[in-house]
């Protein structure tokens, strides 16, 4: 794609500065950062997450950010929330695919769900976990990563993506500014092998997005976001299902060089839920009433000598 040059420049800026860099001019986080060090071990084990060998499952939910710096792992979020302060005003923060014509003020703090530690990170999977209220909910920036099962929800950028081999599915996308923003590391250097099917995207003010673009090469190909026979939910796809197979009888088109040729008509994913939690009272009677029955016996026996 042939992009405008200062797009370009801000966002390469943005895609290729390491973390603590672009963190650099601005104050402390407003929420904790939880580390998943080398080792597997947690720098901080006051929260409520549990690790068995190298999937870390929550208990409960969880207000901070995450930096995982150990390869091929797995956080379930058994259906809990991981939420940062974010509270959907943006006017002083800079929004990653919007250009550098922005009115923003620097210092303001700006927070990331989950992120890599560094480019040599990869093989983490994210599931069953609720990402919302952060500045970019999760940066994929490397490859052979996993989110699904997740809702990634009341965000200013839901999942920035600029990493090869990655695979987004089955997640309930809503709310954001930008859903996806689909990145670049290096320019015409745009991720390959991504996998997007069967996600719901939920009245965000953009689903799915790249870059503005002056100019779109025509001699590259359309790049498809279904599986061949089923792609996405999109909110505000138009089309009709004529069938009724549940599949749009028209493509929804993203932009000149983006589109799903399949777009579901129903929901395809749905935001996780943790397990229901049995009532004190429940929980006291199962402790109990064994107590009892051991005694009820103990003094029948005794009655009975």
């Amino acid at each position: 794609m042939k992009k405008t040059a200062t797009i370009t420049l801000m966002l390469l800026l943005f895609l290729t500065a390491p973390i603590s860099c672009l963190g650099s001019t601005s104050p402390a986080q407003t929420e904790p950062i939880i580390r998943i060090l080398p080792d597997g071990s947690l720098d901080n084990t006051n929260v409520p997450i549990q690790r068995n060998g190298d999937v870390y499952t929550f208990t409960g939910n969880v207000c901070a950010q995450i930096v995982v710096d150990r390869d091929n792992i797995v956080i379930d979020g058994a259906g809990y929330a991981l939420h940062g302060t974010y509270n959907g005003t943006r006017t002083d923060s800079w929004v990653v695919g919007q250009g550098p014509d922005q009115e923003f003020d620097d210092t303001v703090p700006w927070t990331m769900g989950i992120d890599l530690a560094n480019k040599h990170r990869c093989g983490l999977t994210i599931k069953n976990l609720n990402i919302k209220n952060f500045y970019i909910g999760t940066y994929l920036h490397t490859s052979n990563n996993t989110i699904t099962g997740c809702a990634v929800s009341d965000n200013i950028v839901g999942i920035l993506l600029s990493g090869d081999s990655n695979t987004i599915t089955r997640n309930y996308i809503a709310r954001n500014d930008e859903g996806i923003f689909f990145g670049v590391n290096t320019p015409g250097d745009e991720p390959l092998n991504i996998v997007l099917t069967h996600n719901s995207f939920v009245d965000n003010e953009v689903h799915f997005s790249g870059c503005f673009c002056e100019d779109y090469n025509t001699t590259e190909a359309v790049h498809t976001w279904d599986d061949g026979k089923e792609g996405n939910y999109w909110s505000d796809y138009t089309g009709v299902d004529a069938d009724g197979d549940g599949i749009g009888d028209t493509p929804y088109i993203i932009d000149v060089q983006n589109e799903d040729r399949y777009p579901l008509t129903q929901l395809a994913a749905t935001p996780p839920t943790p397990p229901p939690k049995l009532q004190v009272e429940i929980i006291a009677v199962a402790i109990a009433l064994p107590v009892i029955i051991a005694a009820a016996v103990i003094v029948y026996m005794k009655k009975k000598r």
